[in-house]
């Protein structure tokens, strides 16, 4: 079924067709104030020049913006009014009547309210988190953990078959400098003069114990078979403790990837790319020279004969998306932007399409209490683990405010504010709604929401609640499409103001049996809402506080 917005399209579709006018980008979008439409466009400003060619009659955007809306009519029953603006804007205006409709059904569908098929059935994998496996996860690498997620889940309610990734990156130098950081702090007397131990933080003399704790005790090893084993083992410590950390988070992946299993498939895989692979220097390069990757060769396998981080990357995203991945994305930081082309010219050279692959970059997350920058961590000394802020602010608070600002924008995460109890705590304050709902049923006791009469909801008040309610299907159509995970903990908060406004101006229990019912069940509705949208941002939805 159709919603709201995909109504506007078609009707904008079949008039501007009517008047002749075709191959027009029709933009249509929410208002920040309801005083100007639940709907509106821009189209007779961006499909005046062409018009004119059409008719001399109509010269200036407002008034194809006027014939637009007389062609249109009154005609169409999910709105009340259609109206033209200077300079050339349309406003739509939804009815009573379509908004009081729109209200059974949302208590009708109830869990899947929001759901749309935008994916029909087809997979999709995001990749996220994917931390350094040589320490602890960090607030900076964290914020792509409930963006992931977050995005997996709304993949999910858009019809998608999603699987949630995580790349271990078990093997390469740095797990080699991590056993070596262990090796000497184990063994002091053997460090040589000239060498400087790589890693240094708290955490390491905590994974020293546990390395010895599992390192085999009936085998002589030598030093290097001992650093080896200690890299090994360190960084499946590590990983345990980084999942451990993501479930806390509320993080479950379906599939962990260990790049050493890639690293085994290397040979076969590019073995299919030979026309991409040339020689030179002892080594192999990947060199397609195609838009992505145009005069920049990128090497696979070194001269040593080791095959490097990118060839594992070549394997992995080969095993994506032949599993039938129709949607594959990776999550990183902004510092791997570089990285972006090459993994597009993967795709396209190994026959899949580009068009498919989506990355996201995140930027990263500085941590304030109030005005006061937060520097240092206990486990990692220059650098704040995620851990640290998940025990401090909770699951909830953690999540929503790394989710709150555009990914691509740096943030400003405040320890204080994410803990307080009060309104201007964002999480808080969507919380409060909820919980005061659930207060409310407790008080009216049971109540047939299926009869409730709803076109008694006619204020002002229950109206905007109504039109904020419906649109969370479009929010999740949209994100799906364009990511900005942002935009869905922006419509809680403003459900949630929606609903703070309706509360405080309309009393929800009186005398009046039927209009109590119809507020009853719009209060249902908005609890439905609140936690279809709570449950894909991962935060919780308490009926006490």
């Amino acid at each position: 079924m159709r919603n709201a917005k995909e109504k506007t399209y078609s009707i904008l579709t079949e008039t501007l067709q009517d008047l002749g006018i075709e191959n027009i980008d029709i933009i249509v979008t929410r208002p920040s104030d309801n005083k100007n439409g639940d709907y509106s466009t821009n189209v007779a400003m961006t499909a005046l020049k062409p018009t004119q060619k059409i008719s001399s009659d109509l010269k200036t955007p407002f008034e194809l913006a006027e014939e637009i809306v007389r062609k249109i009519g009154n005609a169409n029953a999910e709105f009340d009014k259609i109206e033209a603006v200077k300079p050339g804007f349309i406003n739509f205006y939804l009815s009573k009547q379509y908004l009081q409709s729109k209200t059974k059904e949302i208590i009708l569908q109830e869990q899947s309210f929001g759901a749309v098929n935008v994916g029909k059935g087809k997979k999709a994998s995001v990749e996220f988190v994917s931390a350094n496996p040589t320490g602890p996860l960090h607030i900076r690498n964290a914020r792509g953990g409930p963006l992931g997620d977050t995005l997996a889940s709304i993949l999910s309610k858009a019809g998608y078959q999603v699987i949630r990734e995580y790349l271990h990156n078990n093997v390469g130098g740095q797990v080699e400098k991590l056993g070596k950081s262990i090796y000497f702090q184990i063994h002091p007397d053997q460090l040589p003069k000239d060498y400087e131990v790589q890693y240094k933080a708290p955490y390491v003399k905590e994974l020293v114990k546990s390395v010895k704790e599992q390192m085999p005790d009936n085998e002589d090893f030598s030093q290097e078979e001992f650093i080896k084993k200690a890299g090994e083992i360190a960084v499946e410590i590590l990983l345990s403790e980084i999942i451990k950390d993501c479930g806390d988070m509320g993080i479950k992946f379906d599939k962990i990837t260990r790049e050493s299993d890639l690293k085994k498939k290397a040979p076969e895989v590019l073995g299919e790319l030979k026309k991409f692979i040339k020689e030179k220097d002892g080594a192999l390069w990947f060199a397609p020279n195609d838009e992505f990757l145009k005069d920049r060769e990128t090497v696979v396998k070194k001269s040593d004969g080791e095959y490097t981080y990118f060839a594992s990357d070549i394997v992995y995203h080969k095993q994506k998306f032949a599993a039938g991945d129709e949607l594959v994305v990776d999550i990183f930081g902004s510092n791997h932007s570089g990285h972006v082309p090459r993994l597009q010219a993967i795709v396209k050279a190994l026959g899949f399409d580009p068009g498919k692959f989506k990355v996201i970059l995140y930027q990263w997350v500085q941590l304030k209490r109030g005005s006061e920058v937060v520097r240092m961590g206990k486990r990692l000394g220059n650098i704040i683990t995620a851990r640290e802020v998940l025990d401090e602010v909770g699951k909830d608070a953690f999540r929503f405010f790394l989710l709150l600002p555009k990914y691509s924008t740096h943030m400003d995460f405040d320890l204080d504010l994410a803990k307080r109890q009060a309104s201007d705590n964002p999480v808080f304050y969507v919380q409060y709604a909820y919980s005061r709902i659930c207060s409310i049923f407790k008080k009216a006791g049971e109540t047939n929401f299926s009869s409730a009469d709803f076109s008694l909801l006619t204020q002002k008040e229950e109206l905007d609640l109504i039109s904020k309610l419906i649109i969370l299907p479009e929010i999740i159509k949209e994100i799906a499409k364009n990511f900005a995970v942002n935009n869905l903990t922006t419509y809680v908060l403003e459900t949630a103001i929606a609903f703070h406004k309706f509360y405080e101006a309309q009393q929800v229990i009186s005398d009046d049996k039927k209009l109590t019912q119809a507020r009853l069940a719009l209060l249902k509705a908005t609890q439905i809402t609140l936690k279809n949208t709570l449950d894909l941002l991962g935060v919780s939805a308490p009926e006490h506080m």
